[in-house]
């Protein structure tokens, strides 16, 4: 029986910039970004930071959107989520650009004011030919009726404010430290307002940072593991750069809302599920540390102005008069992570924990668990109390032996969060829509629901199914009426 959806459901594919537009055209190189520098530089290389593979022999969605949005309308999507490339729109800096603005006695920028003279200035100093070819992108998914959720920031940033190379090497050597330098935040105010000036007539929906708290994990908390720019591993600078981009979303919310109240904003986070390896206190303690780690520091920071300066699970710092909160939250679910307590009393209470091996395992070594997607989405949606978007859900599969039912598994138990949980959940995004660049891994995980062959596009056979749920707005699940 078919599990129905709410008509004005969202239903779609999600891309990022850096991950998709570029190829083999000159034009669609963007090399001005601390994350090509970091997948160029010999020095990464030899660390074996990255796989080797160079993000301009990607999918080239620059030149060939057309072939691309037409793949999405062939599946019925009626909406898309992609991104603009900051380093695309601002290769020169525009740190000289003055703007009011108001700090806190941290130094925390909490609010900007913007008017024509300050876009006329940006707009001086912009890329238009850049700013032109994104118009006509979405003028093109836009004469195809399809929606556009748009991500600000999904992670390169301009050399000019980030030098990830040196930050390894000796971070003291150089101004250039990203996320780490509360004059991002500013910067990126400016970039948000110069963008929705540009692009809001052609946006239905702004998503303002992609996954913040990967941002602050992968690059300065594991940085030594998983590789990410600039590589650091250091608590002192985890809490500050999720700081930063706590008020760095603030601004963005603040900036687009003085210009239009009525502009439906958001934030998103990774979120995997989290379960303790077993059903006692130990375990149970540290997986509710590592979720709330993971998933609820950066909400209860960037919603309400909470910040835990410490990690010790105890807020010791509050501003909410300095937060406007959020339209909605997106969530970002791939898959289940078991957690395990050691017991060594010689770690940090905050170490004590282990990452088992995935049970049933995507190309990429992630637990394949449908279940969770109901469970994030109830646990975000209960604390938070707003509406909820699947920004992103998908599984690395070069072989096609997934998908088919991860898609309709998944989906299935949104269903079950929305009907049975009263969970208010506004759209699903599949990631993705094509193969793409995984960022250090290259081209080796294939989360595409089109495979690009020798630059052909082809379809995987989960294409039909989900084109088939988008257009009955539902998906079929002959168990239905057993729990219903």
């Amino acid at each position: 029986m078919l599990r129905k959806f709410k008509d004005n459901f969202l239903f779609g594919t999600a891309i990022s910039a850096f991950q998709t537009e570029m190829g083999h055209n000159k034009e669609s190189i963007s090399e001005n970004s601390d994350w090509y520098l970091w997948t160029h530089d010999e020095y990464t290389k030899k660390l074996n930071y990255v796989s080797g593979d160079l993000p301009e022999d990607g999918p080239d969605f620059w030149d060939r959107y057309k072939e691309y949005i037409d793949n999405a309308l062939y599946m019925n999507n009626n909406s898309i989520r992609l991104g603009i490339d900051w380093a695309r729109i601002f290769k020169n800096s525009t740190e000289n650009i003055s703007v009011n603005y108001k700090e806190n006695d941290k130094n925390d920028i909490y609010a900007v004011e913007f008017n024509d003279d300050v876009f006329n200035e940006l707009n001086k100093i912009a890329d238009n030919n850049a700013v032109n070819h994104y118009k006509e992108i979405f003028s093109y998914i836009k004469s195809k009726n399809i929606k556009i959720l748009l991500t600000l920031y999904h992670w390169p940033l301009p050399l000019w404010i980030h030098d990830p190379i040196q930050c390894n090497k000796d971070i003291a050597k150089t101004d250039k430290t990203g996320w780490l330098n509360k004059k991002t935040v500013l910067e990126f105010a400016k970039y948000t307002y110069f963008i929705y000036k540009e692009f809001n007539e052609y946006i239905d929906i702004w998503h303002t940072i992609n996954e913040p708290n990967i941002i602050a994990i992968n690059g300065y908390l594991y940085g030594n593991l998983e590789n990410f720019p600039p590589g650091l591993s250091d608590y002192d600078y985890t809490i500050k750069v999720l700081r930063n981009l706590a008020y760095a979303h603030n601004i963005a919310y603040k900036t687009i809302k003085n210009i239009n109240k009525n502009a439906y904003v958001g934030i998103n986070i990774a979120m995997p599920y989290f379960e303790p390896e077993k059903n006692d206190e130990n375990n149970i303690f540290i997986n509710n540390y590592v979720n709330y780690l993971s998933n609820e520091l950066y909400l209860d920071s960037a919603l309400y102005g909470n910040f835990d300066n410490s990690l010790s699970g105890i807020f010791d710092e509050s501003r909410p008069y300095e937060f406007s909160g959020t339209d909605f939250i997106g969530i970002d679910y791939y898959n289940r992570i078991k957690v395990r307590y050691v017991n060594n009393d010689y770690v940090d209470i905050r170490l004590r924990y282990a990452f088992l091996p995935c049970s049933k395992c995507s190309d990429n070594y992630w637990d394949i668990y449908p279940e969770g997607i109901r469970k994030v989405s109830n646990i975000i949606f209960n604390k938070y109390h707003k509406p909820i978007i699947i920004m992103e859900n998908g599984v690395a599969d070069a072989d096609d032996k997934f998908r088919y039912d991860f898609i309709k598994d998944h989906l299935i138990e949104i269903h079950k969060a929305i009907k049975i949980d009263n969970v208010h959940i506004k759209g699903y995004y599949h990631w993705s829509l094509m193969d793409n660049y995984e960022w250090v891994y290259g081209f080796k995980y294939k989360f595409g629901l089109y495979k690009i062959e020798n630059n052909n596009i082809i379809k995987t056979r989960a294409v039909d199914l989900y084109k088939d749920i988008c257009s009955k707005n539902g998906v079929e699940d002959e168990s239905y009426m057993e729990y219903y």
